[in-house]
């Protein structure tokens, strides 16, 4: 019991220095800048240190968005929460051949670099999944949430 909990503490500190909440203000200049140009209308900004991206996470029109953005400002990666109806049609006809009978429960458009991909989840009674599709609707990723 005694060494379960050394582990059990040892990975929660693992975790723990995994990403570190930081004030604005400590963020550098040209990440802010760079940031509040893009997303000049954005609200609620939090940010976080993670393997040396700096993170933002805040919100447009009551819209979920993170953005990833390296020391030089350029932006690495941009999550953002979207309406089911605003999906591609190519996404939305991939989910109703593959996935019939799901309730889509949420949808996210995932930006890193010029590839976009959508996470969906979908939920039919206790069966719950998450599903990334690329552009053209096809399943990137399936699996069980």
């Amino acid at each position: 019991m005694k060494k379960l909990s050394i582990l059990f503490l040892v990975m929660s500190t693992g975790c723990v220095s995994y990403a570190q909440d930081i004030a604005q203000k400590d963020v550098p200049a040209v990440v802010v800048n760079a940031f509040q140009q893009k997303f000049p209308q954005q609200s609620v900004v939090e940010w976080e240190l993670k393997r040396g991206l700096y993170e933002a996470e805040f919100e447009i029109k009551n819209m979920d968005h993170s953005v990833y953005l390296d020391s030089t400002g350029k932006i690495v990666k941009h999550k953002q929460e979207i309406a089911v109806s605003d999906l591609p049609s190519a996404v939305t006809a991939s989910i109703q051949k593959n996935f019939s009978g799901y309730k889509v429960d949420d949808a996210k458009k995932i930006e890193v670099g010029n590839t976009v991909r959508y996470k969906v989840d979908v939920e039919k009674g206790a069966e719950e999944r998450k599903v990334t599709f690329s552009a053209d609707g096809k399943i990137e990723e399936n699996k069980m949430d």
